[in-house]
């Protein structure tokens, strides 16, 4: 039996996979602390959660590339809470080009957030789950951090640090019963690389991988899933979330 009333951390909640990570746990009533850099939307969505959901939402405004600010945010929640239950690292960015035509700016941009920025927050959040012998950290990494791709050289050597980053991570803290999972989905239909949604057959939603992370927060205390690869079957926009 999980544990009702969670406190889950999730970065980049603003839009996309970590919005729709919200929406999904806030429906199993966990306590959420919604972090990334755009208040004006995380202010929208924890309106909307409250007004749908029995559970309490506080969002924290937060710049991973910015350590003060990821101190502040674990902080927050410790005072608030004086627990963490789950860490869902989701934030990520992207650039891509062939290798001769990125920057330095780009390598920083993209480093930055989807590695330091999930470091920091982990090496903050890990005390605290030490304290408790309990806990469960969540990396979203990406499908590129199995495998490359065209353009991709920037992107796929961070989720390829994510990977390693992650399966290390585990082994430090299965004897402090703290759970460590990677999640590698394939494409998802989100503004991810500062595009807009486009329909893209072959893409998932974003909450085919919220609800993986459902049956990862409220899996069995006996086991910790590793690794979940998510790839698309067929046109997920066949899918009738409501009635799933």
């Amino acid at each position: 039996m999980f544990k009702k009333g969670k406190v889950v951390i999730i970065t980049g909640a603003s839009k996309g996979i970590g919005k729709a990570i919200s929406y999904k746990l806030a429906a199993r009533k966990m306590n959420l602390i919604l972090a990334a850099r755009d208040i004006s939307s995380l202010n929208s969505i924890k309106e909307d959660i409250t007004n749908k959901f029995d559970c309490k939402v506080h969002i924290i405004p937060t710049d991973l590339t910015i350590e003060d600010e990821i101190k502040n945010l674990v902080e927050k929640t410790i005072n608030k809470y004086n627990c963490i239950d789950v860490l869902i690292n989701n934030a990520g960015v992207g650039r891509f080009a062939r290798i001769d035509e990125f920057t330095i700016e780009d390598y920083n941009f993209i480093f930055d957030v989807n590695m330091k920025g999930l470091f920091l927050l982990t090496k903050y959040v890990v005390p605290h789950l030490i304290k408790q012998n309990s806990g469960h950290i969540i990396n979203i990494s990406s499908i590129a951090g199995k495998n490359g791709f065209k353009s991709g050289t920037l992107y796929s050597a961070s989720k390829h640090a994510v990977q390693g980053f992650t399966w290390s991570l585990r082994e430090d803290l299965k004897e402090y019963k703290i759970k460590v999972t990677t999640i590698c989905p394939g494409s998802v239909l989100t503004e991810f690389g500062s595009k807009k949604p486009t329909h893209v057959e072959w893409s998932m939603e974003p909450e085919d991988i919220a609800h993986a992370c459902d049956y990862l927060v409220t899996e069995s205390p006996n086991v910790n899933t590793a690794e979940m690869i998510i790839k698309p079957r067929y046109n997920p926009r066949t899918i009738n979330w409501e009635n799933r």
